[in-house]
């Protein structure tokens, strides 16, 4: 991964173009693609311009049209991972802000809405094939950031982070802004992407082949009591309101 200082935010040359000039929309998106899976195996200054090109079928100049050059296809990278999670987030985070309001302190309700969030993140990061590139590249930053991380943290992570740390006040007691609250928040959602994140050694450990459906139900069933419990919440059944629908 390059440092802060080498990774700089580089506008789109393709911008205000329209459709029919050469390298389209579809040999941009195979780029992106192409180069998501090479950089979270190998990381940014493991891959060079030229493996990037041959990787989406692509020649050299077709990076530098589209993106700029290799920093600049790096932020489409990024931009790609935010809005491609935006489908499993989006939703999650609306169903905790308008729940915690609707709740208004009931803790059987707090219970049944965290059970909800916990399984929906669980099962959106062990099951969703874009994450399986999008959550190695995601962990790079967290552990060595790059000037891309302050646009990730602004359009990812402080949306989800402050919706659950919504629900972690009003099960807590806390402002939603003390650091007791913040600290909850990342633990339950870490524990979440840990899934994601270890899964080679999860597969491993328990002689999985793959996160099966089966799997997915064990993961879900043995972490949400433990979540509840941290928060201080009654135990609830996590699918109780998939058996009701």
């Amino acid at each position: 991964m390059a440092s802060d200082s080498s990774i700089k935010t580089v506008p789109s040359q393709a911008e205000g173009r329209g459709p029919g000039r050469p390298g389209g929309e579809e040999s941009r998106a195979r780029i992106l693609e192409a180069a998501g899976r090479l950089i979270a195996d190998r990381g940014y200054d493991g891959v060079s311009i030229r493996e990037l090109a041959r990787e989406a079928d692509v020649n050299g100049a077709s990076i530098n049209y589209h993106f700029g050059g290799k920093e600049g296809l790096y932020h489409g990278i990024l931009v790609k991972l935010v809005e491609d999670t935006e489908p499993l987030f989006a939703p999650m985070i609306e169903g905790l802000r308008d729940g915690v309001k609707q709740a208004d302190g009931d803790r059987d309700a707090l219970a049944r809405i965290a059970a909800h969030m916990i399984r929906s993140l669980l099962t959106g990061i062990v099951s969703r094939q874009s994450l399986r590139w999008q959550m190695p590249i995601m962990l790079r930053e967290f552990h060595q950031p790059s000037s891309e991380f302050a646009m990730l943290i602004r359009d990812r992570i402080n949306p989800v982070h402050d919706a659950v740390a919504e629900l972690v006040a009003a099960a807590t007691g806390y402002d939603r802004r003390a650091p007791e609250t913040l600290l909850l928040t990342a633990n339950m959602i870490a524990q979440c992407m840990a899934f994601g994140a270890t899964k080679g050694l999860i597969l491993a450990r328990l002689n999985w082949e793959d996160y099966t459906p089966e799997h997915v139900r064990l993961i879900v069933g043995t972490m949400v009591p433990r979540m509840l419990a941290m928060l201080g919440l009654p135990e609830v059944d996590p699918y109780a309101d998939e058996e009701e629908a």
